[in-house]
């Protein structure tokens, strides 16, 4: 129970309780459940009430980040160090339970939740094996300070095309996304008639089939302002910075 941050419903017709029933009062391994309907955000501010709800939420952030959630961050970090986000990198050194350097470090497994991660496979657009025209050119690599490791600019570019192919890809369901910063002075595309296209392409019994997504300037600026993006992309905005996930 509430590995996954599930809520499990309360049974309590049969208990009576006085009109005036402190929330205190309650049993301990009630307040917990309670704790399972409680955002991750609001937390911290439920353990400022009192040292009696602190103790009660470090309980619960203990339970929380279980073994198995940690085994699932271990498993992530051995195939893809060096490709952390910024939230990612600050738990980096994390691979047993007793690595866990107080709050912080639950708080931001949490927020990870790596136990519901299936299995993950990064790839930086730095790398030669990803087809990205026009990376060669001096001023469109570098590295970044609060990632730790090269990442790909785009300044100015008459035609962006980023490619890559997985390679023995087994029957089953993905999920594909690209991880992108958009700054303040982006103007790209310029025209209303400049589409953007995402394409999956993926094998079928005879030949290949593609999942096409096009999407025009008004999404680009919504993301840039950071607004709410409906259609058939997801948006995941970061914990730290302005990186998204489309």
């Amino acid at each position: 129970m509430g590995v996954k941050h599930s809520a499990p419903t309360l049974l309590c017709q049969n208990i009576k309780y006085p009109d005036n029933l402190n929330l205190l009062d309650l049993p301990h391994d009630v307040l917990l459940l309670f704790c399972n309907y409680l955002p991750l955000q609001d937390l911290p501010n439920l353990s400022r009430s009192c040292t009696h709800l602190n103790l009660l939420v470090g309980h619960h952030l203990d339970h929380l980040t279980s073994v198995k959630m940690i085994s699932s961050w271990a498993r992530f970090l051995s195939t893809n160090t060096g490709l952390l986000t910024q939230m990612e990198s600050l738990v980096d050194h994390v691979r047993k339970k007793e690595d866990l350097m107080g709050r912080k470090d639950m708080y931001r497994l949490l927020h990870i939740r790596p136990d519901q991660m299936e299995e993950v496979m990064r790839v930086s657009c730095a790398e030669e094996r990803v087809t990205f025209i026009g990376r060669n050119s001096p001023d469109k690599v570098e590295v970044r300070d609060e990632l730790g490791r090269k990442v790909v600019r785009v300044d100015r570019v008459r035609w962006l095309q980023v490619e890559y192919k997985w390679s023995e890809v087994k029957l089953g369901r993905y999920r594909v996304s690209v991880r992108i910063r958009v700054e303040d002075n982006f103007t790209w595309p310029h025209t209303e008639h400049q589409p953007t296209v995402w394409t999956v392409g993926f094998p079928v019994e005879e030949g290949e089939e593609d999942i096409v997504v096009g999407v025009d300037r008004a999404w680009w600026r919504h993301l840039r302002k950071g607004k709410t993006l409906g259609g058939r992309l997801l948006v995941e905005k970061e914990g730290l910075g302005k990186w998204v996930r489309v």
